[in-house]
């Protein structure tokens, strides 16, 4: 569904989807920016026109009917072996998964 940006829309700016593709450590080619810059323009301009929507005694929703939701039981399973689980692992350190630390204990 295309939705065609309000004629009061500020588009989003190449530089602007440069920044964000860079906080995201995403390296965009500039066919990728060029879409990227129309897709995001046409979100940004979506969710403008749902601001402008009188919602006057609409009461706020967290969720929609979670308590009509299919759930299965929580009930225990056989897990994948351990073995089977570390064969594809590019490390393994004291029988587990070995991955890199970021936090400094000292």
């Amino acid at each position: 569904m295309s939705v065609p940006p309000s004629p009061t829309a500020t588009p989003i700016t190449p530089e602007e989807v440069r920044a964000i593709a860079r906080l995201a450590h995403l390296s965009l080619a500039p066919d990728e920016e060029a879409r990227m810059t129309r897709e995001l323009g046409a979100v940004l301009a979506y969710v403008r026109q749902l601001q402008e929507l009188d919602v006057t005694g609409v009461p706020p929703t967290a969720h929609v009917q979670l308590e009509r939701l299919p759930l299965r039981e929580d009930e225990p399973s056989l897990s994948l072996p351990r073995d089977l689980a570390l064969r594809e692992a590019p490390r393994v350190a004291m029988d587990g998964f070995a991955v890199p630390a970021f936090a400094d204990e000292g």
